[in-house]
């Protein structure tokens, strides 16, 4: 099998947009609660200062996590090389891999839009999602990724692979 570059996607342009539009509500929620907050400032006043404190550490909280997902969305959102798929969860900071000689099958889930990999572990076997609505040319990532499980020996039944 010869060496190839990394075939790259990209996240939906709706993702990062939707965040965005998210973050600018936000800001907007966050500066009503901190007039709000302000006005109840003190806990000694009563529960509404203490209440409104709370809600207020959420939506910065909330604001910081959106923040994250706008950030991640910007970077690729999967990478399928010769030996491995790399692919970024919006969730965490950093890529993940797998090698595609771990990969036992790979199938839709019924239901979603995702799709099921059966990854060989140390222990036990485990279930990794894509998330295929958040990919840009999802088609074209599912024809390179069948092309890359077929030379890694996996046998094509239906809309599945499985070793």
């Amino acid at each position: 099998m010869s060496v190839e570059d990394p075939v790259v996607f990209s996240f939906r342009p709706w993702v990062r947009s939707t965040c965005r539009t998210a973050m600018i509500w936000g800001v907007g929620v966050l500066a009503v609660l901190g007039g709000v907050s302000w006005l109840f400032r003190s806990p000694d006043e009563g529960a509404f200062g203490w209440a409104f404190g709370v809600l207020a550490s959420y939506a910065a909280l909330f604001l910081v996590s959106l923040m994250k997902i706008w950030w991640t969305a910007g970077r690729p959102a999967a990478e399928i090389g010769d030996r491995e798929i790399e692919y970024q969860p919006l969730h965490t900071f950093s890529p993940r891999r797998i090698s595609f000689d771990r990969i036992l099958a790979c199938g839709p889930k019924e239901g979603t839009e995702s799709l099921r990999l059966v990854v060989e572990g140390l222990r036990r076997d485990r279930e990794v999602l894509l998330n295929l609505a958040v990919i840009r040319n999802k088609h074209r990532f599912l024809d390179e990724l069948g092309e890359r499980l077929a030379a890694a020996g996996l046998q094509r039944e239906g809309e599945r692979w499985s070793r």
